[in-house]
C-alpha cells in the first residue's frame, strides 16, 4: 500500500468527510490552528528575539525561557491536534501538495534545532544568561527558529490558497 493509498483511504474516512463537508467544523478547526499558531509562534518570537539580542536585553535569558516555554508549548499541543485534523480533512490534497511537504520539512528541522539549542547551547546559559549578547550558537538558534517558523506559515498559508 503506497502513501497515497493510505491518504485516499483517510480521505474517504468518515471523519474525514465530514470535517471537509460540514459547514461549521472545517472552519472552527482551521480558527483554532491559525489561533494556537499566533499564540505559540508570537511567544517563540519572544524567546528568538531574546536569543538574538533583539529584544528583552536587561532580562535574563533563562527568566524569559521559563516564563514563556510552558505557554508556547501548549500552544503548538492545540497546533498539532488541530493541523492533524485540517491534514485528515483533506490528506490527498496534502500528500500532492509540495507546500505541505515543505511545511513538513520545515517542521522537522525546527524540532532539529529546538534539540540541538536544548542538549548544546541551553547547558551554558549560566555563563552567557545576564549578557546582552548571547554566544553565537544561541544566536543562530534564535534566527533559524525565526526563519523556520516564517517558512511553515507562508507554507501553511500557501497550502490554503495553493493548487498543487
Amino acid at each position: 500500500m503506497s502513501l497515497l493509498d493510505i491518504a485516499q483511504w483517510l480521505q474517504d474516512t468518515s471523519i474525514s468527510t465530514g470535517i471537509r463537508e460540514s459547514v461549521w467544523t472545517f472552519p472552527i478547526i482551521e480558527t483554532t490552528h491559525l489561533m494556537a499558531l499566533a499564540f505559540s509562534v508570537g511567544i517563540i518570537i519572544f524567546v528568538d528575539l531574546r536569543l538574538i539580542g533583539a529584544a528583552l536585553r536587561d532580562q535574563p535569558f533563562t527568566e524569559v525561557f521559563h516564563r514563556l516555554q510552558p505557554m508556547a508549548l501548549k500552544g503548538f499541543v492545540v497546533n498539532v491536534v488541530s493541523g492533524g485534523l485540517l491534514f485528515l480533512s483533506e490528506p490527498v490534497k496534502c500528500y500532492h501538495s509540495t507546500y505541505f511537504m515543505i511545511k513538513l520539512v520545515l517542521l522537522f528541522l525546527l524540532g532539529v534545532n529546538a534539540i540541538g539549542f536544548q542538549y548544546i547551547t541551553y547547558p551554558t546559559v549560566s555563563a552567557w544568561d545576564k549578557a546582552m549578547a548571547t554566544p553565537f550558537g544561541a544566536r543562530l538558534a534564535g534566527w533559524a527558529s525565526l526563519l523556520f517558523w516564517l517558512g511553515v506559515i507562508v507554507m501553511g498559508r500557501a497550502i490554503a490558497y495553493a493548487g498543487h
